[in-house]
């Protein structure tokens, strides 16, 4: 199967150019390679990966398709060196119907990096948040459809088999969710649902667009996309993990106001039973959580952009040991654009303030051309407790070239 795709991509290119004009299909794509080293004084390389996509599309009239192809190599975790088909769908778009269908990437909300109402889209956590949000985000096999008009529109989303986060348990990854002995065998015990038609997520979303102001209120029939995960560590030959999903409704609400050069963004969202776990017995359990964001976006002058964010979530449960049932996050972003726009710089910082931890990733992307790109960056991980803390040791030095074409 896998000789198939290598000759799609090699020879597609010829197939596109010899297509007549009035049928042609529009081919894009780039190659990327990025190598990461661990800042420590143990030095060892967190990552070593490349990367060819292809994009097509076409259009013709009412009708539109779009299809992205990945193949990757990657030096570090060998499962991961594979080619997928990331996106396929088509669209057809009449006078206030569209209607998607395929594999796609379906974005709720206003937050940026934090997840509030913007949970149909799953993340691979294979190397946690040290990649591309772009490529964190999974597409999913979805039908849309969409009814547009000048001031609202009102949007229908239908999953049939729901997706979930890739999350990395391979001892051999460094940014391994598990602290077990590389000799320990990983055993994984998924109890995703089962593919049934009872199983699947239905949600809609409905759009207003007035003078100075946008807002957007959702529901969604939903599963938690990120797992409850139980260790089970008493054999030390093995490793036994338990992953756990259930299904949980969620309600939202997103307003977006532009003053001036600034933009102010809030989005909210009430997660009826949500699947939670006490940490310290173990259990699991059900409960509302409700979580709000306020962010504000500054576009100044001389090619200044700040963004400024703050994140709190609340469990709707009884003070009780183990239940962390208050957390609130910061993210700080700052970026200016440097010599005719060739270059920019950029720091974008997640700040835990339950836990006292952070995640900042700092990069300078340097246009070499317009089809060539060289970047390069620090991800610092600071802190004890946390998701963050968990990564700690995980602080590293990387670079990245980016061919465009």
């Amino acid at each position: 199967m896998k000789s198939i795709f290598y000759l799609l991509i090699l020879f597609l290119p010829l197939y596109v150019m010899g297509q007549e004009d009035e049928k042609k299909i529009d081919l894009s794509g780039f190659v990327d390679t990025y190598h990461a080293v661990r800042s420590n004084s143990s030095n060892d390389i967190m990552s070593s990966r490349s990367r060819v996509r292809i994009e097509m599309s076409s259009t013709q009239g009412n009708s539109y398709f779009f299809t992205s192809i990945n193949a990757i190599h990657n030096n570090v975790v060998k499962d991961n060196t594979t080619i997928e088909l990331r996106e396929a769908f088509f669209k057809y778009t009449g006078d206030h119907i569209n209607l998607n269908v395929g594999r796609q990437i379906i974005i709720w909300g206003v937050s940026d990096g934090l997840r509030v109402t913007d949970i149909i889209s799953p993340f691979d956590y294979s190397e946690f948040l040290a990649r591309d949000y772009d490529d964190i985000r999974m597409p999913v096999n979805a039908i849309k459809i969409d009814y547009v008009k000048p001031l609202y529109s009102f949007e229908l989303v239908y999953l049939p088999i729901p997706e979930f986060f890739i999350l990395p348990f391979e001892p051999q990854n460094p940014w391994s969710f598990t602290q077990q002995n590389g000799s320990q065998e990983v055993l994984l015990l998924d109890h995703k649902p089962a593919f049934k038609l009872n199983n699947g997520e239905i949600g809609g979303r409905f759009n207003c667009y007035l003078r100075g102001i946008d807002f957007s209120f959702m529901m969604l029939h939903t599963w938690n996309k990120m797992p409850q995960i139980i260790y089970d560590n008493s054999d030390k030959d093995r490793l036994l993990i338990n992953s756990f999903y259930d299904r949980m409704d969620m309600m939202g609400l997103t307003v977006s106001l532009p003053i001036g050069k600034f933009v102010v963004r809030t989005d909210g969202a009430i997660y009826f039973n949500e699947l939670q776990m006490n940490q310290n017995t173990g259990l699991l359990y059900n409960c509302n959580s409700y979580q709000a964001l306020l962010g504000v976006d500054a576009y100044l002058e001389n090619d200044w952009m700040i963004s400024m964010q703050i994140y709190n979530r609340n469990l709707d449960v009884d003070d009780q040991v183990g239940v962390v049932n208050n957390s609130t996050f910061l993210t700080a972003n700052i970026s200016k654009q440097l010599f005719r726009s060739t270059t920019k710089v950029c720091s974008f910082a997640y700040i835990d303030l339950t836990n006292n931890a952070l995640f900042n990733r700092a990069s300078v992307d340097y246009s070499l051309s317009d089809q060539i790109h060289l970047c390069l960056g620090y991800d610092w991980f600071s802190g004890k407790k946390g998701m963050f803390g968990l990564y700690s040791d995980n602080s590293e030095y990387w670079i990245k070239a980016v061919y465009s074409f």
